[in-house]
């Protein structure tokens, strides 16, 4: 229930906040456990480090298996699409698989698309893009790539 409009009070917001009558951090820099702090971030050990300026630090991503990009515009109005098939011989893949991939792909690269239970397809004609993405992902890729 609300109350009458008669009983409301208003909040005026047009008038300025008072400003602080105390700095809430003034006491931090008499704390003698701040005072023994390090400057700056800790440094990592040098063994962490790639050996060479131009490797990538990541371990490489564990193969998947093989997926294969066709193109397609038949009977879709002129509108060209990318079929990622070839998920029978994935190990592992399964339909929760599919459409977790396929939900990845679609919010990686902005686009729609569907999937059944053999195939995603997402629209646009983003090859390269598509073909990238699954190799980030550990998927060994054939077909069109360009």
């Amino acid at each position: 229930m609300s109350r009458p409009k008669e009983t409301r009070k208003k909040v005026k917001t047009s008038r300025l906040a008072a400003p602080l009558q105390s700095n809430p951090f003034a006491l931090l820099g008499e704390l003698d456990a701040l005072k023994n702090l390090a400057a700056g971030p800790p440094e990592e050990p040098v063994a962490d480090k790639p050996s060479k300026p131009g490797s990538d630090p990541s371990p490489p991503k564990k193969k998947r298996g093989r997926l294969v990009l066709r193109r397609e515009k038949k009977d879709r109005g002129g509108k060209v699409v990318v079929v990622v098939s070839g998920f029978a011989e994935v190990p592992g893949a399964n339909a929760v698989m599919i459409a977790d991939l396929a939900r990845e792909l679609k919010g990686k690269l902005g686009c729609g698309g569907s999937f059944d239970r053999q195939e995603i397809v997402l629209q646009g004609d983003r090859c390269a893009a598509v073909s990238a993405l699954l190799e980030q992902l550990g998927f060994t890729v054939a077909g069109v790539r360009e």
